[in-house]
């Protein structure tokens, strides 16, 4: 393995990970593509009957 600290390592990813975000959120074709992905792999569908009660 590296021998690196623990801490160094946890920074490196903060960097990266706050450095993506930055990225994403400026990159509005980016942000576009990734919502059309979310939306077409299900995780945004709504059915109409998922938020009525029904039998009461």
């Amino acid at each position: 393995m590296f021998s690196q600290s623990l801490t160094a390592q946890l920074m490196r990813m903060v960097l990266l990970l706050t450095l993506t975000l930055i990225a994403v959120h400026h990159c509005q074709p980016l942000l576009d593509s990734l919502a059309e992905h979310a939306m077409s792999g299900g995780c945004h569908q709504q059915n109409s009957n998922d938020h009525t009660l029904t039998g009461l």
